[in-house]
């Protein structure tokens, strides 16, 4: 049985009409000597080898993009939210959120009376009533922009002073990272 010396793609091969190659071709890479089709399929591995590396190479820098966009996003009022142009498809989402969540945690909670909830993304806080009307004990709030982490845990703050003496209201920790990148440590 013959033993293969190399392996040609006929598609590059002859203007790449999948035709096998000619005689001068198949002599030459016979003797290791370069042709053009070598040359291609050399241009093309290295050009794959350089594809295998660019997405990693492209997403280090994305998560500090991600941030820095969300950073620096002013904090608007509920008028100026009203203006926007997804006004109606942002209170659909979060009356499908609101749903969603509250049929879940009475799904989860069917065998246990207190639910810890990690929120990625959790951006400024948006979720933060429907968690407490859910009855959770304790959020673990987690996104990648500072500045958010820091609104939703001033909205936190805000609804634990506005409750009332007697109302329960869960625990929170606010983690500002990359959770794809940083190993986290969580006690729920």
């Amino acid at each position: 049985m013959a033993e293969i010396d190399q392996v040609v793609d006929l598609s590059e091969a002859e203007g790449g009409n999948g035709q096998l190659p000619s005689r001068e071709f198949r002599e030459g890479a016979r003797e290791g000597g370069s042709s053009s089709v070598g040359q291609k399929a050399t241009t093309k591995r290295k050009h794959e080898e350089e594809e295998d590396c660019s997405p990693s190479k492209k997403l280090r820098g994305h998560g500090e993009k991600v941030a820095t966009h969300y950073n620096s996003l002013q904090e608007t009022g509920l008028a100026a939210r009203s203006q926007s142009r997804i006004f109606y498809m942002r209170n659909f989402n979060n009356w499908l959120k609101s749903v969603l969540i509250g049929e879940i945690l009475d799904k989860v909670r069917q065998g246990h009376r207190e639910l810890s909830v990690l929120d990625l993304g959790c951006g400024k806080g948006g979720d933060l009533l429907k968690w407490k009307k859910g009855h959770i004990s304790r959020l673990v709030c987690a996104d990648i922009a500072a500045v958010s982490v820091e609104q939703c845990q001033g909205r936190y703050e805000d609804m634990k002073k506005r409750g009332h003496h007697n109302e329960r209201i869960f625990s929170a920790e606010f983690i500002t990272a990359d959770c794809s990148k940083v190993q986290t440590t969580l006690s729920l």
